[in-house]
């Protein structure tokens, strides 16, 4: 469970892998439905995500980006 806010909308597949709550009486609901989530499911997800090897492709990607548009500077 986690507040509507910063990247976690991003991160939570609502009713997935969690709940997006937009105040704390639909968080303290949430709770009850807590047995709805599969933790295989959330593994997953996180896998393939946040793996090491994603992670650093990615970051690799921009920097690639970056060297590209810096090039392109006079």
């Amino acid at each position: 469970m986690a507040f509507r806010r910063g990247a976690l909308p991003e991160v939570l597949d609502h009713g997935r892998t969690g709940f997006l709550c937009r105040d704390v009486q639909e968080m303290a609901d949430a709770i009850g439905r807590l047995d709805a989530i599969d933790r295989r499911a959330c593994r997953a997800a996180a896998a393939s995500r946040f793996s090491a090897r994603r992670m650093a492709d990615e970051h690799l990607t921009l920097y690639e980006d970056d060297v590209a548009d810096r090039a392109h500077i006079p």
